[in-house]
């Protein structure tokens, strides 16, 4: 009902429907399968989506320096330093300074973080496979290949485009 009603009140500025749809509908996706997330596994763990994501990546990856995982989490640095007090005080990371580069600090799971993910990923899983489980398996690629087409635009050229955007000035 939203996209008709966006729909109406778009018509006739020229702009293209098909996009605003899909990335509407990809937004709301994402946002509802976030909250699936955090209001069920994540809930009982105290763990927010940042600081599950942050598990995660150090589980896939080992130990880290923060400005690389703060790249991985897609999160600024200030935030991420936040997460990673509130992880380590609950004794599931460690923080280190690194060997011959002092302004550096990496990052590494304890044992308890790698109890904690690895047993929290099996459950993060089983919600994946519900939340696809009404597409096909071929249904599953396609929709996987369509999302790396877009990531890999926005990387290429999406920072590009945002300073392009700044530079012009604003018309009313």
């Amino acid at each position: 009902m939203s996209e008709m009603l966006a729909e109406k009140q778009v018509a006739g500025l020229g702009v293209d429907i098909q996009a605003m749809t899909l990335v509407s509908n990809l937004y709301r996706v994402a946002a509802r399968m976030r909250n699936h997330f955090e209001q069920g596994i994540l809930r009982e763990t105290g763990l927010t989506w940042t600081g599950f994501v942050t598990l995660w990546v150090l589980w896939i990856w080992g130990e880290m320096q923060t400005r690389h995982l703060a790249d991985e989490v897609n999160v600024n640095r200030s935030t991420l330093s936040g997460v990673l007090s509130t992880l380590e005080n609950k004794g599931l990371l460690v923080r280190r300074p690194h060997e011959t580069e002092g302004r550096l600090v990496l990052v590494e799971l304890t044992d308890s973080g790698r109890d904690l993910i690895s047993t929290l990923y099996l459950e993060f899983n089983a919600e994946e496979s519900f939340i696809v489980s009404r597409l096909s398996s071929r249904q599953q690629q396609q929709l996987t290949d369509a999302l790396r087409v877009i990531h890999g635009l926005l990387e290429d050229e999406g920072e590009e485009r945002r300073a392009g955007k700044q530079l012009k000035p604003e018309t009313s």
